[in-house]
């Protein structure tokens, strides 16, 4: 009897990942890694579970005399995909995609180093009538590629 009761709680607990939705590795298979000549690679990819009408928040350190590119990708489902960038100590708008069609892939520099959040969401207005739940998870990929700002000697 103790031993049918340990296997049920094994199989119990094996299984409550296989119901959640593993995002560990999505960035790597998904159409977020763009080749872009004469960038690095600006920390590890991101890829994280957002529900939708939920936002997801990442607050980034951007280096000075630097141009990034940020690029984000989820399943085609569920796009578009809303993104805002705000600066930190006021939480002032500097960049609405909402302006851009939606675009996910952001180009912006710093002279200076600059403190960010990067906000991400999926809405449910935005989706129209495609097939989806609102307890869905969706996976959603971050990668960002930098490059140093050439300066003119003039």
């Amino acid at each position: 009897m103790i031993k049918i009761k340990f296997i049920l709680l094994l199989l119990g607990l094996s299984s409550i990942n296989a119901f959640g939705q593993d995002c560990s590795k999505f960035n790597r298979w998904a159409e977020c890694r763009p080749r872009i000549n004469h960038y690095q690679t600006y920390l590890q990819p991101k890829s994280i579970a957002v529900g939708i009408n939920d936002t997801l928040t990442f607050n980034i350190v951007f280096e000075g005399n630097r141009d990034y590119i940020i690029s984000f990708c989820a399943n085609k489902l569920y796009y578009p995909i809303h993104i805002r960038l705000l600066k930190f100590d006021t939480k002032e708008e500097i960049y609405d995609n909402a302006a851009d069609n939606y675009c996910v892939s952001i180009g912006i520099g710093f002279y200076k180093t600059q403190n960010l959040i990067v906000e991400i969401s999926f809405l449910s207005e935005l989706l129209g009538d495609k097939k989806y739940r609102m307890t869905d998870l969706v996976c959603v990929g971050m990668i960002m590629h930098w490059t140093r700002i050439i300066k003119n000697k003039t």
